[in-house]
């Protein structure tokens, strides 16, 4: 019964996805949605966009909610009114198993695939299931940003730190893991069973934030780490930790994810309520991945979405939708709160932790998992 269920709901979130594809689609058809590609696109692309005019349309497994999408998907639409664009919203896991299972029956499956999870993408390009495609835009984005052929970045998203500023005062207010360590140290009362984080054990999102964060400041970040464990409780997600630090069970959330935390900050009650800051010792990035699925039914849709988001336009439209993207030319003022370069320039270069696609740092997560468990008393 639980499995027809599921099978329902997905079907009924598909079927909302393609009528706000449609929806998206109709508008756009207006004069005042004319656009034109990047003059720097090669004669023959024209080809490509031709084909994709017999397709049948875009399907697109990600872990981005309709309100990141909505404008990426308008501004597409002014280039390529025809392809009408449906997106499914699952978890990190989700898009890949869904994938292979579709793949495995024969099932028509997505277009294009986009994700954060280190351990998810690494075992689905070792399966060789990631489309070699050479984006048009390839060149005009830094190499740390497309780690192997066919594989690119969408957005560059902060974890950050969160507090309650009507209990905790100003004074006591963290600018990162360290200095946390030490109001901590410092307040014990005040902050006693009142922080929050990642269930790390298992969330392999909690273990790459961690990873990079240790990586980077070794037997002084587990010190820190140490002092905190005690008094926080783990979550699977940055939605159950910013609702109960609304409502004060929680005081501080640290790493949580900035692209749930900023568009909540846009509403005044919440912004009375809560605060946050950049983790001045150590802010780290997720590098938000997508890539072309071997079994795409209809590519040629796949290819034009994928140079769309790593173009100028499609990057500026993220960050409209809340994302954080990362190529030099999107300024400030483009998106709705920060860019790559943005973010740089408030933290320091030194303090920007990519999370990278890096098999070989897979290779310490259980000794990272071992240590955590020790640092974090189960609740």
């Amino acid at each position: 019964m639980s499995v027809l269920k599921n099978l329902l709901r997905s079907t009924a979130r598909i079927a909302a996805a393609a009528a706000l594809g449609a929806c998206l689609c109709t508008a756009a058809l207006s004069p005042a949605a004319a656009a034109e590609r990047p003059s720097y696109y090669p004669a023959d692309y024209a080809k490509m966009v031709e084909a994709s005019k017999k397709e049948g349309g875009l399907l697109i497994y990600s872990i981005m909610a309709e309100y990141n999408w909505r404008p990426v998907i308008e501004d597409f639409n002014k280039l390529y009114p025809w392809i009408k664009v449906s997106t499914l919203d699952l978890n990190s896991n989700e898009v890949f198993t869904r994938y292979y299972a579709e793949k495995s029956s024969g099932a028509k499956t997505t277009d294009l695939i986009v994700s954060a999870t280190v351990d998810g993408w690494l075992e689905f390009i070792r399966k060789g299931e990631v489309m070699d495609y050479k984006s048009v835009e390839s060149d005009k984005v830094p190499a740390w940003s497309k780690p192997t052929p066919g594989f690119y970045t969408v957005s560059t998203d902060p974890n950050i730190i969160v507090y309650n500023k009507l209990v905790v005062p100003e004074d006591k207010r963290p600018k990162g893991i360290q200095h946390l360590a030490k109001l901590v140290k410092e307040n014990p009362a005040l902050f006693k069973n009142g922080l929050a984080t990642y269930n790390v054990p298992l969330s392999t999102y909690g273990q790459a934030i961690y990873d990079v964060y240790l990586n980077r400041n070794g037997d002084k970040g587990w010190a820190a780490l140490e002092v905190l464990g005690p008094q926080t409780r783990l979550e699977m997600s940055a939605g159950p930790m910013l609702a109960k630090l609304a409502s004060g069970e929680y005081k501080v959330s640290y790493f949580a994810g900035g692209v749930v935390v900023f568009p909540k900050m846009k509403d005044a009650m919440t912004s009375k309520v809560m605060g946050w800051s950049f983790i001045d010792d150590g802010t780290p990035l997720f590098m938000r991945m997508m890539a072309i699925p071997k079994a795409a039914p209809n590519v040629n849709s796949a290819k034009l979405m994928l140079d769309f988001i790593l173009s100028h336009a499609g990057q500026a439209a993220f960050g409209r939708g809340g994302l954080t993207p990362y190529r030099s030319d999107v300024k400030p003022e483009e998106v709705a709160f920060f860019t790559y370069d943005s973010i740089k320039e408030k933290v320091g270069e030194e303090n920007l932790l990519l999370i990278t696609y890096d098999a070989e740092r897979l290779k310490g997560y259980p000794a990272l998992i071992d240590h955590f468990k020790k640092a974090y008393p189960a609740k």
